[in-house]
């Protein structure tokens, strides 16, 4: 086996992030350049049979895992528990903050009164000083704003937030955020903000498709829609241009071919692809500038217990061998009918999107047992008896870690 990593520059703008479906189609029609329709065929019916091994994942910030948002929310129950603890304690400082500016305000009302009763009786007293407790109050309003601030920062909603924000997070900080729930003490936001990440935000601009003339109809009114526009950003707001995937083939593979030749071909010049629709248009494309082969882990085959993996595509699960009570999985369902399918003909399946962690029955599991690859004729009779829905999704191995 040989793992690669595919570099990448966007070119102009993004309608969709690229997934391993998408990719897989890609380096298939690519591997058409290096290796014959016989050769591609077989390969593509070993990988539904699982003779062949095929790992692909999404296409991500380089640099960046996809963050999986709903095992840190789980592991950070106990600090969350912690959290909400030293709330209640600070709400009651608040309450106490409050009564003291309120004493306050009612000291400064009653010296007020006493001015105004002086004046009218037309009586000469001394001024009264209402200096210090202006200052109490103030120093009463810092504290009070002060207490607020930090119930901000420990709020679990503001966590979760702040999480969810955080959709790619550094691949040298990885592990330590799965950590992040092993801590003894209460958790803030601004140690989640620490972490290098990468949010993702999506605009949408206003389109116009020219009925008329496409259909040759004079008179036809234009059809308005809107066209998303993805844009991913670092905590400093700086644009994210360099992206990754990863592929994981046996050596002698068509897609391992392909990308060797693709390498040997590289003279200084981004090679210009497309992944995504509006390409006419001049959307989803991007420059590969470079090919890196990755070292295989020598500790792969060492024995661990509970192993863990980090999904980086769109897995289609074998359940015989993922141990489900113990992973946590995010699940998309897609509809594969066309509209000129009968109704009887399968149409919904389900994959495991990236970001989910999964849990092995055994350590004796081959990664690529995980996921599987299925027949598109189920789904879709007027594909040829060939083509595949792609579900073996890239899986990085985790460090084990005990519950504490």
């Amino acid at each position: 086996m040989i793992t690669y990593e595919v570099k990448l520059k966007k070119i102009g703008e993004m309608t969709t992030l690229p997934d391993s479906q998408r990719l897989f189609g890609f380096l298939m029609n690519f591997s058409k350049k290096y290796c014959t329709e016989d050769e591609i065929s077989s390969f593509v019916k070993g990988v539904r049979e699982q003779k062949q091994k095929c790992m692909i994942s999404n296409i991500v910030p380089s640099g960046y895992y996809p963050t999986p948002k709903e095992y840190i929310m789980q592991k950070l129950q106990k600090r969350l528990e912690k959290n909400q603890k030293e709330i209640q304690r600070l709400e009651k400082e608040q309450i106490n903050s409050k009564k003291e500016s309120e004493k306050i305000i009612q000291e400064l009302i009653e010296k007020k009164n006493q001015e105004n009763e002086d004046k009218t009786n037309k009586k000469k007293g001394k001024k009264l000083n209402k200096t210090d407790e202006k200052e109490k109050l103030e120093k009463e309003k810092n504290e009070f704003n002060k207490i607020a601030i930090s119930i901000d920062d420990l709020s679990a909603k503001h966590i979760h937030e702040t999480l969810k924000s955080m959709d790619f997070v550094a691949q040298n900080q990885f592990k330590e955020l799965l950590d992040i729930g092993k801590k003894k003490e209460i958790i803030k936001v601004k140690e989640l903000k620490e972490f290098k990440y990468i949010k993702k935000t999506k605009t949408f601009i206003q389109k116009f498709r020219l009925e008329s003339q496409m259909k040759e109809l004079p008179g036809m009114p234009n059809v308005a829609y809107s066209l998303p526009i993805l844009s991913f950003k670092n905590k400093s707001e700086e644009i994210q241009k360099e992206f990754s995937f990863f592929v994981r083939v046996e050596k002698k593979s068509c897609i391992s071919k392909a990308l060797k030749e693709l390498k040997r071909s590289f003279d200084g010049h981004e090679i210009p692809c497309f992944l995504g629709g509006k390409a006419s248009a001049g959307y989803n494309e991007y420059g590969i500038y470079d090919i890196e082969e990755l070292e295989e882990s020598k500790n792969e085959k060492q024995e661990v217990v509970n192993v863990s993996y980090l999904n980086l595509g769109v897995l289609l699960p074998n359940f015989d061998n993922i141990q489900v009570e113990d992973s946590v999985l995010e699940i998309h369902t897609s509809d594969r009918k066309p509209f000129e399918i009968e109704n009887e003909v399968s149409k919904v399946i389900s994959f495991i999107t990236a970001g989910s962690i999964i849990t092995v029955k055994n350590d004796t599991v081959d990664p690529y047992q995980i996921g599987k690859s299925i027949d598109n004729s189920k789904y879709n009779p007027l594909y040829n008896k060939n083509t595949i829905i792609f579900g073996n999704s890239y899986l990085v191995k985790l460090e084990a870690h005990n519950e504490t």
